[in-house]
């Protein structure tokens, strides 16, 4: 066990290192900002598409600007401002440069208004800075599409108010991870990718078929997880993939005011990719230890001439074992998706997605030999505990569902997402989970689990959407209103447990057959029902320039219904969720925000009181109060969010106290836990070709009421009270390095406990070091392959293959080691 002395002093020679590296290596910055465009003649709405795309600037205008314009094009190399000049000339549109990197259209006024001001007394006419023009959605989409592949920094997000408002804006803390991150840190697995985010923590293997996250101190459970705005109450189930992954949003705290029931830490929202007017095409192949292979493709363009139905095709394929022995990580996944533009108004997207992953889940090792010391030496790190080749744990996941979205006009506009999810787990399943240590410290008893049916899971939820930009008493207004439904139902699902054959831990023996599910130790069987109808109402005022106030209000409806083979429950519950927050910008990069909100769980109908009125619990209560910072400098190129924040979660659910009441089931509500911390996260883009993200968190979360005085006060599992990570990539422009670049980060966790139950246990500090390099380079046109360009790339983690404990399975006595010193080599084709 290191202790903080000696982690000290790696941070200080890792980051040592790396600085001297980054010193030598390092150019001084490129005073020129020439581009190379080729865009031939065309119609103005195409050619936009290729300028943004060489010139990498952002083109704002609205759809109706570019009608059946046509451009003389450009070609040559020259600044992005002469390009976008030379595009536009004769077409009778004019520009302006918000920044260095965004420029918006606009008609260019008469010439004989020009005349006028020019002759008029004391007048001179000068380019004046306007505000960018509303844009379609459509446009919008298309532009986040492309910054999300190419920056780290993302100025919008829609997870935390379900309209496209600046981040500075929103009283409350959001951290987007764009796809640059994911592929630079080549990420798969959801909570891999999330690592960069300050408060959140991991819950399991990165090797297990389960997605366990807390945020700020509190579990995620499966109401935490959202896709493209809809509830995904399957994704924790099957550790969702990042291969048709555009951003990950991740909302922090209760958000019940939009989302309904749910956890208190907090919201993810996965982003996908969506259809685009310009063809393009991506392949890559990656491969690595542990018998890792992986292949991607992405596809998007137009299906016909004018370019109103467009289409997008994500496939991964993924044949992989881990670090721990049959823990593997088997995939296939296609994702198709087709936009229609009905009009310059209205857009139909509908999208489908299918996943099926092949397991063999771990369940983690006991104490002795992981986070203390055992007799017969450390337990190896691949270790299993399942029952090798006889177990197995595969799930498929199928997803359908529609986006349509229709302007009114420049102020109101309409929004209905449905999708329809199924998730299923095979039939036959078998898997076993650790149970105790005998006294010698390497027998293992454990327990088994059969699922002889196929088990089945639906879900379908609807959201309807409609926001109104108006103004009222001198005050702008940004108004949302919207109804959703939604219902996830478990078909029968039956199971049979018994004893599983021991383990020897240091000499284990994987040829023992499971025991004959006959009768087994204990069998059941379970149906479960759950039935919301919400609607919400949000209004984001702009009191004066500096000073903006958003409210909102939630009103719930929720059924629950349970079956067992003994007996039924069922429960209705009525929520309201408030929010309110405030923001002031003192100058204009810098916001300061304060805000409180309020959610809620409803406890499950089969929970029992035992006060001898068959009363139902009420549902859980979480309350959160939160004051910080955001600022957005150089450009919007850095942006950092500082915030405070005291998080409640009441009425939790708690073991009877009278022990003979607790043998037989019942439960008090008498349970409050809270969290507490302070918050850093920063992405930048430094200088051109030069990325970083980085978080800190201070989380102290505890139990603060329970009926078993023990708990009072002990921390809650898998939060450490110090997380720190940074990652930084450098990719050279210019000079002969031009096209390589180098990359790396550390993550660094304070001492985590274990569990609430049982004797405390700690599992020691870390830090772990990451690295990576990169080759990208274009290639000219016509050559045989057809191609853009291709890149290479070699991510390694867990650069000096520390032995470190990552975190207990779930909250248990249980612990999984972090995965050794992993090297993926990825080669990809750009057409």
């Amino acid at each position: 066990m290191m202790s903080w002395r000696e982690i000290g002093v790696r941070v200080r020679l890792i980051v040592g290192v790396a600085l001297i590296a980054m010193g030598l290596a390092l150019p001084a910055v490129a005073q020129s900002d020439q581009v190379s465009l080729n865009i031939p003649p065309q119609e103005l709405a195409s050619a936009l598409a290729a300028l943004a795309e060489q010139a990498n600037v952002q083109v704002l205008y609205a759809s109706e600007l570019a009608g059946s314009r046509l451009t003389k094009g450009v070609v040559g190399t020259m600044s992005p401002e002469e390009g976008v000049r030379q595009v536009l000339e004769g077409t009778g549109l004019e520009y302006v440069f918000t920044d260095t990197r965004t420029v918006t259209l606009q008609k260019a006024p008469a010439p004989a208004a020009l005349a006028a001001q020019a002759e008029a007394p004391g007048v001179s006419i000068s380019p004046v800075k306007q505000k960018p023009v509303k844009v379609p959605e459509i446009v919008v989409k298309e532009v986040r599409e492309r910054d999300d592949a190419k920056t780290y920094v993302a100025e919008e997000s829609s997870v935390a108010t379900r309209t496209d408002t600046p981040i500075k804006d929103v009283p409350q803390s959001i951290q987007v991870i764009t796809r640059k991150v994911i592929e630079e840190q080549r990420t798969f697995r959801l909570q891999n990718s999330l690592e960069s985010v300050s408060g959140i923590n991991a819950a399991d293997s990165s090797a297990s078929l389960y997605e366990n996250l807390i945020i700020r101190g509190f579990a995620a459970t499966d109401r935490s997880y959202f896709r493209n705005g809809l509830i995904d109450p399957f994704a924790q189930f099957t550790a969702s993939d990042t291969y048709n992954i555009r951003r990950i949003e991740v909302l922090k705290g209760p958000a019940a005011v939009l989302y309904g029931q749910g956890d208190p830490g907090g919201v993810i929202n996965l982003v996908t990719t969506k259809p685009l007017a310009d063809a393009a095409y991506s392949a890559n192949t990656t491969i690595g230890n542990f018998n890792f292979y992986r292949s991607e493709l992405d596809a998007t363009g137009p299906l016909n001439a004018s370019k109103t139905v467009l289409y997008r095709l994500n496939v991964a394929g993924q044949r992989a074992n881990s670090f721990i022995d049959f823990a593997n990580r088997d995939l296939a996944a296609i994702a198709p998706s087709v936009t229609w533009l009905l009009g310059t108004r209205t857009t139909l997207t509908v999208d489908a997605d299918y996943m099926r992953r092949w397991s063999n889940d771990p369940y983690g090792l006991p104490a002795q030999g992981t986070v203390w010391g055992n007799i017969n030496g450390n337990i190896p790190r691949n270790r299993s505990v399942t029952l090798g080749d006889h177990g197995s744990l595969n799930r498929t996941s199928y997803r359908i569902g529609y986006d349509l979205t229709h302007q009114f006009n420049d102020q109101w506009s309409i929004r209905n997402v449905y999708r329809h999810s199924i998730v299923e787990d095979d039939r036959n399943t078998l898997f076993v989970t650790p149970d105790s240590l005998d006294a010698d410290q390497r027998t293992l008893n454990r327990t088994q689990l059969l699922q002889p049916a196929v088990a089945r899971r639906h879900a379908h939820s609807m959201v309807t959407n409609v926001v109104g930009h108006l103004r009222m008493f001198d005050m702008d207004h940004t108004l949302l209103t919207g109804v959703e439904f939604r219902q996830e139902k478990t078909d029968q699902f039956v199971f049979t447990g018994d004893l599983a054959p021991t383990l020897d831990l240091f000499a284990p023996n994987y040829s023992l057959l499971p025991v004959p599910a006959v009768g087994g130790v204990f069998q059941g069987q379970f149906q479960g029902d759950n039935k919301t109808a919400a609607f919400y109402l949000q209004d984001q005022i702009t009191i004066l320039p500096s000073l903006k106030f958003m409210g909102g209000l939630r009103f719930d409806y929720v059924h629950q219904s349970t079956q067992s083979a003994f007996e039924s429950h069922s429960s209705d519950n009525h929520a309201v969720s408030p929010r309110l927050g405030l923001v002031y910008q003192p100058i204009e990069p810098l916001s300061l925000y304060t805000s409180w909100t309020k959610g809620f769980q409803p406890s499950s109908p089969a929970t029992r009181n035992g006060n001898g009125t068959g009363d139902l619990f009420k549902p859980e209560r979480s309350t959160q109060y939160e004051i910080g910072m955001k600022t957005f400098l150089m450009d919007n190129r850095l942006s950092a969010t500082l915030a405070w924040f005291h998080l409640t979660r009441e009425n939790l659910v708690t073991p009877n106290p009278d022990p003979a009441l607790s043998a037989l089931g019942f439960s008090v509500q008498t349970g409050e836990q809270r969290s507490q911390g302070i918050e850093l996260d920063v992405t930048a883009q430094m200088t051109p070709g030069w990325n970083v993200i980085a978080g800190y968190a201070y989380t102290d979360a505890e139990v603060t009421k329970d009926t078993d005085t023990a708990l009072l006060n002990r921390r809650l599992p898998n939060v450490p009270y110090n997380k720190f990570t940074i990652w930084s990539t450098y990719h050279f422009q210019e000079g002969p390095l031009k096209g390589f670049g180098v990359g790396g980060g550390l993550f660094a966790y304070s001492s985590r406990t274990a569990s609430l139950s049982g004797n405390p246990i700690d599992m020691p500090a870390y830090v772990r070091a990451d690295a990576a390099l990169y080759y990208n380079h274009a290639l000219e046109q016509g050559n045989w392959l057809g191609a853009k360009g291709f890149n290479v790339a070699l991510n390694i983690k867990n650069l000096l293959d520390q032995r470190y404990v990552a975190t207990s399975y779930n909250g248990s006595q249980f612990f999984f080691y972090g995965e050794p010193l992993t090297v993926l080599g990825t080669v990809g084709l750009r057409f």
